[in-house]
Formats: C-alpha cells, structure tokens, sequence
C-alpha cells in the first residue's frame, strides 16, 4: 500500500494528538522504527480522541447535563467504533485524516477488532454512569479501559512486519496473556497518581471501587475535599490500592520477562521504558504512598530518562 499524502498528512495529525497528551506512551515509542513508530501514532490518536471524548466533554458535565446529552455521547461512542472497525470515512468523532492513518496501519494488520470492542464497552460503562462497586466491577471494567490499550501497544511491539503483508501476529500465546496483569498493574499506580486532578474534574472519573472508597470511610462525592483536608484515610485507600497491586506487579513482571527474549532491541527498549516509569512510581508508593499522591505527575516526568 502506498503511503500517499492523505496517508502521510494522516499519520502527521496522529503524531501531534500522541505528542500533545505527552504521555509515556509517547515517550516510550520514540526509539521504535518508523512502521511501527506509525501504527503507534494511528492507534494512540484514535483511542485518545474518544477517551477525551468522554472525559473532557462529558464526565465532566453536571448530572443533569449528562442525563441530556447521554444518548448522544452514546451514539458518537457507536460511530466510533463504526469507524474503527471499518475504516470507512462516515461521520464519527475521527477525522478522515485518522481513518487514513488507520487504513494504512491497522488496516494491514491482523490486530484483533476485540480490543476496539472492549475500549468501547468500558467508555459506555461511563456514559452510562453505571457503578462500580466491587474489586470485580473494577477488573472487569479494566478489561476495556487498560488491557485493550496494552494489547494493542504489545502486539504493535510483537508482530511480524514487512511492506508486503503489514503487520502478523506470531507469538504462540495471545496477547491478553502479556498484557492484561502489566496494563492493571500500571493502571492502580496511574489511578493513584492521578487522584487529585481526576478527583477535582470530577467524581465519575476516579475509578476506585465503591467498596474500597467505604472501608476507607470515603465517598466518590466527597474525595476531593478529603485529598484537600490531608485526610489520613486518604493513605489508607491508596496502601490498599497498592496491595492490590502487588500480584499484578509479580504476574505482570513474569509475563515482561516472557515477552522480553520475543522482542526486538528496539521494540523491547520501548516496552521496557514504559514499564520502567511506573515500576519507580511503585517503589515511591511503597515506601511513602503520600508523595506519590502528592507529587506524581512531576515524578513521573524526572523518571523520562
């Protein structure tokens, strides 16, 4: 397939989507090669357009704005995934552009359409506003919201890749064996670096599971003024969250070191330097879970090296 200027006009607006959320995803990718380096700018734009979505322009809305709007957001989630798994230019929250980039990337791939289905059905969960009130609610909703975007970032690492075929799975074992222990584990350490900026956007956005936020004798409604109090029970939730992690940081690390002898130099310093960030975010919590809550996002930028 030949790369044409709407194809290359299209991979340069996914790059400035991945470059302006500077998230370490971004700054993990840069050392990959160029076809894969791409079919990460493709996939990490589409994905960031419709989480912003949904975030930005949704969950942040008073109730009442939300019960207003919800089919409509629901309907653009569903356009979305149209898009995505057709890779036709309709309208939707993509630009023509993406879907070019998608087209030249995704579309000569063998990449699952499951990944795009389980991000969906997590974004409706919180369209929807439905609860989450157990440890199990929260994996299962980890499912869409960490796992696809891991699996995705781990079969663009791990496929075949040559200009006449485009990318091919090979790896004997399928990709949610990779990554689904790695993704939860560095999304509980995400969650607690975020949880003041989430927690002052807005409720719905902290993805903590009912259950948890009660035995720490908190509330979704009322966690911002308890971060802004320095409420004790603030470090209780999030040494219990830390505990939590634990196995999916043993399991995750066991399956990194699998895929690790699989990987090119390349691709395996890219993973590496992903999982890298948040393993020091994870010793920081362990030892004074204060300062990552505290101080997370700037920790995290001085461990970019």
């Amino acid at each position: 397939m030949l790369k044409t200027k709407e194809v290359r006009d299209g991979l340069n607006a996914c790059r400035k989507v991945a470059k302006k959320a500077n998230a370490n995803f971004f700054y993990a990718s840069q050392v990959l090669q160029i076809s894969r380096k791409e079919f990460f700018y493709a996939t990490y734009a589409t994905m960031r357009i419709i989480d912003d979505l949904v975030d930005e322009n949704f969950l942040k809305l008073d109730i009442d704005k939300q019960d207003e709007l919800m089919q409509d957001f629901s309907t653009g989630l569903s356009r979305w995934l149209q898009q995505v798994l057709t890779l036709e230019i309709i309208e939707g929250p993509l630009s023509a552009g993406i879907i070019h980039a998608l087209r030249y990337t995704v579309g000569r791939s063998d990449l699952t359409e499951a990944v795009w289905k389980d991000l969906a059905d997590s974004l409706l969960t919180d369209i929807r506003r439905v609860d989450m009130n157990s440890w199990d609610d929260f994996l299962i909703y980890c499912k869409g919201a960490t796992v696809a975007p891991a699996s995705i970032y781990i079969y663009l690492l791990s496929a075949n890749y040559s200009n006449e075929k485009g990318f091919v799975y090979k790896l004997s074992k399928g990709l949610d064996y990779y990554a689904r222990d790695l993704a939860i584990y560095c999304y509980i350490v995400h969650i607690i670096r975020d949880l003041t900026k989430d927690a002052f956007n807005s409720p719905r956005l902290i993805t903590v599971p009912n259950e948890l936020l009660f035995k720490a004798g908190l509330s979704r409604q009322t966690l911002f003024s308890s971060l802004q109090d320095k409420d004790p029970a603030i470090v209780n939730l999030a040494n219990e969250l830390i505990l939590r992690a634990k196995p999916f940081h043993y399991n995750g690390h066991k399956a990194l070191s699998e895929l690790n002898g699989k990987l090119g130099l390349s691709e395996k310093t890219a993973l590496n330097r992903l999982i890298g960030i948040y393993d020091k975010l994870y010793e920081v919590a362990e030892k004074d879970v204060g300062l990552l809550i505290e101080r997370g996002q700037g920790l995290e930028k001085e461990f970019r090296i």
